[in-house]
Order: C-alpha cells, then sequence, then structure tokens
C-alpha cells in the first residue's frame, strides 16, 4: 500500500503534480551528469599529467646500478633498460644529459633525425651543427675536471611533457657515457610498492613518487582542492534540493491531511510522501546516470575539437556512487524536517485553507 501510494504521488498520470515531479527528477540528473563530467574531466588532467612523469621524467621504478637482466627475469612484462644522467653547460644554459641506449622507453618522439648522436630541443635544432658542451670528466690521474667537447646535433626530440622538461634536458647515446656518470636501470609497468620488496632484497632505488616528492605533494593538494570546489557545486544541488522537498510536500499537504481523516496513521503517511520524494530522486539519480554515459562521449569530442587533446574520459563511478548516496540521504533528512513542519498544522486549517 505505502509503495502504491508512494508512486502515485510521484509519477502516476492521475497525480496533479506529475509534471513538478518530472522537472524535479530531470534537474537532478542534470545537476549529477555534469558533476560527473566535470570530476571526469579534471581527473584525466590530473591523472594525465603523473602518467606523463612516469613514462618520461621519472619512471615507475629506478634502481641505482645496472640490474637490467635481473630485473627482466623478474618483471618480464615491464618495460626494463638502462641509463646514465649527468650535467653539462652549452650555449649558456646547464642540461641534464641522459645517455640512452635503443631500448630506452623514455617517451622521447624523434621527429628530425636519428639518435646516432646529439639529440637537442626543437628550439636547438640545428641541422649539421655541432654544439660545445662542457661536462665533469674524470681522468687517467683519477681527478675529476670541466672538460669542453663538441658534439654533432644529429636529431631533434619532443616529449609529453613539454617544453617545461625538453628545454632542460639533452640526449646522447649510452656509448658516448664517460667514466663517473651514475647509471640507473628503470622499471616502467610495475606497481611503486615493489620498490620496497627490492629494497629488503639489497636494492637501492627510488619510486617516481620520492623522486617527484614536492611535485606529487602538490597535486595531492591539488586534488584535495579540487574536490572542495567541486563539492561545494554539490551544496547549490542540495540547496536545490532542499527547495524542492519544501515545495513537494507544500504542495501535497491536502492530500496528506485527507489520507489521515480516512484513518491513516501519520507515520504511515509520513514515509508515504518521504518515499514518493525519495522515487523522484531515485529516478534523477538513475536519469544522470545515463546522461553521464552520454555526456561523456560529448566531453571527449569536445576536447578533441576545441583543444586538440585525444582524451579518454572515465565515468567516475565511485564518486557517482558516493554522491548519489549523499543526496539519498540528505533527501530523507529534508523530508523527515519537512513533515515534522507539516505535522504542526491541523486538518482542519490545511483543508479549509484548500
Amino acid at each position: 500500500m505505502i509503495a502504491f501510494l508512494s508512486f502515485r504521488y510521484s509519477f502516476s498520470r492521475s497525480s496533479n503534480h506529475r509534471s513538478r515531479a518530472l522537472r524535479i527528477a530531470i534537474a537532478a540528473s542534470l545537476s549529477l551528469a555534469v558533476l560527473m563530467v566535470t570530476i571526469s574531466v579534471m581527473e584525466y588532467l590530473q591523472g594525465g599529467r603523473f602518467d606523463r612523469i612516469r613514462d618520461v621524467s621519472s619512471f615507475d621504478i629506478t634502481l641505482d646500478g645496472d640490474h637490467q637482466s635481473e630485473m627482466h627475469r623478474r618483471y618480464p612484462d615491464a618495460d626494463v633498460f638502462v641509463y646514465g644522467e649527468g650535467e653539462a653547460l652549452g650555449n649558456g644554459n646547464a642540461f641534464l644529459v641522459r645517455y640512452i641506449g635503443d631500448d630506452y622507453h623514455g617517451g622521447v618522439n624523434v621527429a628530425i633525425g636519428d639518435r646516432s648522436g646529439l639529440l637537442v630541443p626543437y628550439s636547438l635544432l640545428r641541422s649539421g651543427d655541432t654544439i660545445s658542451l662542457t661536462m665533469l670528466r674524470e681522468l687517467e690521474s683519477g681527478r675529476t675536471l670541466p672538460v669542453t667537447e663538441d658534439f654533432r646535433v644529429t636529431g631533434a626530440f619532443s616529449t609529453s611533457l613539454g617544453s617545461s622538461f625538453d628545454s632542460s634536458m639533452l640526449f646522447l647515446p649510452l656509448s658516448e657515457m664517460p667514466e663517473g656518470v651514475k647509471l640507473y636501470t628503470a622499471i616502467k609497468g610495475v606497481d611503486d610498492s615493489e620498490l620496497d620488496t627490492l629494497r629488503a632484497e639489497g636494492y637501492s632505488g627510488e619510486s617516481w613518487k620520492e623522486k617527484e616528492a614536492g611535485l606529487y605533494s602538490a597535486f595531492i593538494a591539488e586534488k584535495v582542492m579540487m574536490y572542495l570546489v567541486l563539492s561545494m557545486l554539490f551544496v547549490i544541488i542540495l540547496v536545490s534540493c532542499h527547495g524542492s522537498v519544501r515545495v513537494f510536500f507544500s504542495s501535497r499537504e491536502r492530500e496528506r491531511a485527507e489520507l489521515l481523516v480516512l484513518g491513516m496513521e501519520r507515520k504511515t503517511a509520513a514515509a508515504v510522501f518521504a518515499l514518493s520524494f525519495s522515487i523522484i530522486i531515485i529516478s534523477g539519480i538513475v536519469l544522470g546516470f545515463l546522461l553521464t554515459l552520454l555526456f561523456i562521449p560529448l566531453g571527449k569530442s569536445f576536447m578533441l575539437s576545441f583543444l586538440g587533446v585525444s582524451a579518454e574520459l572515465e565515468i567516475p563511478f565511485s564518486s557517482f556512487v558516493l554522491y548519489s548516496c549523499m543526496l539519498v540521504a540528505f533527501t530523507v533528512i529534508f523530508s523527515l524536517r519537512e513533515e515534522s513542519r507539516v505535522n504542526r498544522k491541523g486538518l482542519l486549517e490545511v483543508l479549509g485553507n484548500e
């Protein structure tokens, strides 16, 4: 009986307020869908930066020394390669020089030239030119002194990190790496928690989170702030929901009074109308999920057309469930408050004012 009456006072054709219920459900669905698409875009932009850093700069795990053969056997499905890093001065700028081999998987796109010699950012490319680099070299005497050498430019590179990374990086073949330059083993495609196991076995190294600790902390703070801002949008949705609850109960005061006159208990009448509005909100949530499924591809098309970014947006299921549950919970709270307010009115007052 309660379920039948609840539906009767929500979407039934015989309801005098069906159009209002539909407007409430549509408003809730649109609000949720827009919120979910916004979260999806923000998570893509932030997660994309994490992925680019791990792909190009810091990698999932970086071990000190050459452990390529052991790591290949241990993680056969991961990308494992060695590289060296040193510092250099050239053209009035300071560079980080990375010595790489043919198996290097550091996200370097060589669109001009090849890897046979010095790779420079596009901004430094001058075909056939040489660049004088000053680097610290360990001499036969054991002393370390700055030595200036000319290197032939054979190609220009770019990475997905853009100019902030590219402008400070140069690449040379691993065969050009001098004595004294530190060698690393990079592992891509494994969880960074594996580093704890490797350390327990005597390996020394860093995860990408440790190597980019300052940047990672800033990203985490940014993510927290993002959810705080989006929560303010959700507060606006709740304010709208509260107003809808007030209108809903006010417009059904006469129906409620009629049920009480017919002998229905106040608790049962309260349950009927609370469940009725919950049906409207849950319908809005279901419709909101369907609209999210529709808006996500539209968001992909928008970012590709106007931003030139091929975004793989995903539905934030956990956020959708969280916000949906909160919306239903607050709906129940608002309904109970309105029921308490309506209870203070006498039946004759309600029926007489209609």
